[in-house]
């Protein structure tokens, strides 16, 4: 009998999960330690689920899937949180070879708002260099059916979605629906796209060491750049749509990839701010929605995780919330329900420290500022 053949060195693959766990433990010490001030027992747990929740994506994004022959994987579900997902718009990644051609298919259903952004990145597993290019649904043909047709080219051409040469590309899928019930929370939904690769792709599998080593260092640069990368907060660089001072939100605007907010939607307007309140007391929120497809607020966990939805009253879009008589708004924000005579409230699932988050998509004319007022319960009760 033959002795077996022992490698001269650690196969690439090996080193590259070793870095990829001790990622992970450096994350738990760091990003959840005293150093960035999580403490508590419940937010350290709440962050720990929240590392998870990246591994998880990363693993599905990056490591099974690849270029040659790329699928839209999911960034988000009911139980997949990170990033600030939303309750009503499920979000797709598929990864991008810009030598390559492309073409994406699906079906635009009852959905408010769909799209297809091309995204850069420094590395492979990060796209927060820019937008590159973006159709949506007001941009491309549709049968009668709601069936279409996109490709993505190597260099811009009408109609078409192109890549940035030289650079990591991606391209995300984003599904919006204004449903009575969180469409996340919907566990029929299918939101029907695929897309394809138009040159002679080869098979992503089996991996070789090496390969798989890429994919884990990916998965790496994903992970690093939720959380070490991010420092801690600097006003200098806070969008103006977002409020450092507790409980106040400011006017609403355009996202703009310069300014700051991460990988958002060109499409978008936010409008964001901290929430801080004690065990005792409320936030009360009123003003009127604008024109657009359409508008959501909610609420996140310090770790931009919003709330269990399925269950619990979260999230609010336009047709969940119950309107005055002249047309305006009011909600109230509070870690336990106020009274049952309230319609509207934003549950934070017994937390006291988080964000109020807001979207419009493809609004028309001014966004008017919401207005916040911070009461004792008893007095809503």
């Amino acid at each position: 009998m033959s002795s077996p053949v022992i490698p001269d060195r650690v196969p690439e693959s090996r080193e590259a999960l070793q870095a990829l766990l001790a990622l992970i433990e450096q994350v738990d010490r760091e990003f959840l330690g005293a150093g960035r001030n999580v403490t508590a027992p419940a937010d350290v747990a709440a962050g720990e689920h929240m590392l998870l929740h990246l591994v998880k994506c990363g693993l599905d994004t990056w490591v099974d899937n690849d270029a040659r022959r790329p699928r839209f994987a999911p960034l988000a579900s009911a139980v997949l949180k990170w990033g600030g997902e939303g309750a009503d718009n499920p979000s797709h990644l598929a990864p991008l070879d810009p030598t390559r051609r492309y073409r994406i298919k699906g079906r635009m259903r009852d959905e408010a708002y769909v799209s297809f952004t091309i995204y850069t990145g420094k590395q492979e597993g990060d796209f927060n260099d820019g937008v590159v290019s973006a159709l949506n649904h007001t941009q491309f043909p549709r049968d009668a059916e709601g069936r279409f047709s996109i490709e993505i080219s190597p260099t811009p051409r009408a109609g078409a979605l192109h890549m940035q040469p030289g650079k990591p590309n991606c391209v995300i899928a984003r599904h919006y629906f204004e449903r009575e019930t969180c469409a996340m929370a919907d566990p029929r939904l299918v939101c029907e796209i695929d897309i394809e690769c138009l040159d002679e792709p080869g098979f992503p599998r089996p991996l070789s060491p090496p390969a798989l080593a890429d994919k884990l260092r990916a998965a790496m640069t994903f992970i690093h750049s939720q959380t070490l990368a991010r420092g801690p907060q600097d006003p200098s660089r806070t969008p103006s749509w977002f409020s450092l001072v507790p409980n106040q939100l400011p006017k609403p605007e355009k996202w703009v990839p310069t300014e700051g907010g991460g990988a958002g939607a060109i499409d978008n307007a936010y409008c964001a701010g901290l929430v801080v309140l004690q065990p005792d007391q409320a936030l009360v929120v009123e003003g009127r929605w604008p024109k657009c497809v359409y508008a959501n607020v909610m609420f996140w966990n310090r770790f931009q995780q919003t709330g269990d939805y399925r269950y619990r009253s979260c999230s609010l879009n336009r047709k969940q919330m119950k309107l005055e008589a002249d047309g305006r708004f009011r909600f109230i924000v509070s870690p336990t329900r106020p009274g049952r005579k309230f319609a509207n409230w934003i549950d934070t699932e017994g937390q006291h420290f988080g964000s109020l988050y807001w979207r419009f998509l493809l609004p028309e004319g001014d966004i008017e500022k919401p207005s916040t007022r911070v009461v004792p319960l008893a007095e809503l009760a």
